[in-house]
């Protein structure tokens, strides 16, 4: 049929001599090029390391002109084939081994390649991004070291790329423009809406941007649920997304920012265990740490965490008000599966801008989470805008 391809499975060319296990992972000099030439052959994924290109590579030279590539982990993750390629999870796979199986002389057509929106559900956590708690500072509920206090937009994404940096490119190829994801796309994203919001408030510090892009992050998706975890939309919590996906419209208009100066940092550090000679490298000059300084779980952070929660704890946190006109904020609380949480006071009144006020948070448990975080969340609300934190706290005891 004119435009239609035979279909191949690797481990049905194998070269001579090599086992079809080692075929089907379409490894370098595994399978025979009378059998794969201008045909589309099926490879297999052996382990997530594997590299995913080179196999495309492997196949235009036997003379194959598509590859199946058969993914169960990063089916929904792009990657820079020489030829036309594309990944497959667990349910394409049982219909394609069902055609196969029941038709002499398989075939498949290559498509030119089609954008595809609204996609349902989105935003999702990909596979390979990285889970908490922080191993250093659990106390703040953070993705993991690696990953920030937020999700953005990291998964094929077209950028612009130097042409000097061929490293990252499949064949060393010179490219004004690449197709890549991870922290590296993310980041961008998440840079260029902090950008925007110094543009619009010169004045605010970095821990204020920080906290208006992390307390108007959505941690819904276009389908209403909790966002999930690519592949199969498994349940996710804040160690999978932090404070929710990216919002910038909201992000330019929080109205409650959780602030803190470079003092207050140095504070945490302290809580932490920094010496002196610690912080020196930071700060260029020899500092002190208080007597008693003040607990990680009272940094003024936009999220809350407890790592250790022995018994009810008091946290405090202090919002700064940025609007135009006087407003009242009330606490709504989700809280965690065995626990209390209490926030004095419930109401929160501003009269100008730039005016601060502090507020309690009372945890109180009442069963233990046999080692293991429990999640919730405070949102501040004045019927226009949202301003919501994640908790997350680990009772040890009650």
């Amino acid at each position: 049929m004119e435009g239609y391809h035979g279909l191949i499975y690797g481990s049905a060319a194998a070269a001579y001599g090599v086992p079809a296990t080692n075929a089907s992972f379409c490894k370098n000099n595994t399978l025979d090029p009378n059998l794969i030439n201008g045909k589309i052959v099926i490879c297999t994924i052996e382990k997530f390391t594997d590299k995913r290109e080179e196999k495309s590579i492997i196949v235009r030279q036997g003379g194959g002109v598509g590859m199946i590539l058969i993914d169960h982990n990063a089916k929904e993750v792009g990657f820079q084939f020489v030829i036309p390629a594309t990944l497959i999870g667990q349910d394409a796979v049982e219909e394609l081994q069902a055609y196969i199986n029941t038709d002499k002389n398989p075939i498949a057509k290559i498509f030119p390649t089609v954008t595809v929106v609204g996609t349902k559900p989105a935003p999702e956590a990909a596979a390979f991004s990285s889970m908490g708690p922080n191993i250093i500072t659990p106390d703040i509920i953070k993705a993991s070291l690696r990953t920030p206090d937020i999700t953005g937009p990291g998964v094929n994404i077209l950028a612009a790329w130097s042409p000097v940096a061929t490293e990252s490119t499949v064949e060393q190829q010179s490219v004004n423009y690449n197709i890549i994801s991870g922290t590296s796309m993310s980041c961008p994203h998440i840079s260029a809406v902090a950008a925007i919001i110094k543009s619009y408030n010169p004045s605010w510090t970095p821990a204020a941007i920080m906290s208006a892009i992390m307390t108007t992050a959505t941690v819904l998706d276009n389908t209403n649920h909790l966002i999930g975890r690519d592949p199969n939309g498994t349940q996710t919590t804040p160690f999978d997304y932090g404070s929710g996906h990216i919002n910038p419209l909201a992000s330019l208009n929080p109205g409650l920012v959780y602030d803190f100066s470079s003092q207050d940092a140095l504070n945490f550090l302290c809580s932490n265990g920094a010496s002196p000679s610690q912080l020196k490298n930071i700060t260029g000059e020899l500092t002190q740490c208080q007597k008693y300084p003040t607990p990680s779980y009272n940094f003024n952070y936009p999220s809350i965490g407890v790592s250790i929660l022995n018994g009810s704890l008091c946290v405090y946190r202090t919002v700064t008000y940025y609007g135009h006109e006087p407003a009242v904020y009330v606490a709504s609380v989700e809280n965690p599966s065995g626990v209390k949480v209490t926030v004095t006071p419930v109401e929160l009144k501003f009269w100008k801008i730039g005016e601060k006020l502090t507020f309690r948070i009372d945890i109180t448990p009442f069963m233990k989470s046999n080692g293991n975080f429990v999640f919730g969340a405070l949102t501040w609300k004045n019927g226009r805008q949202r301003v919501r934190s994640p908790i997350g706290v680990n009772v040890v005891s009650i």
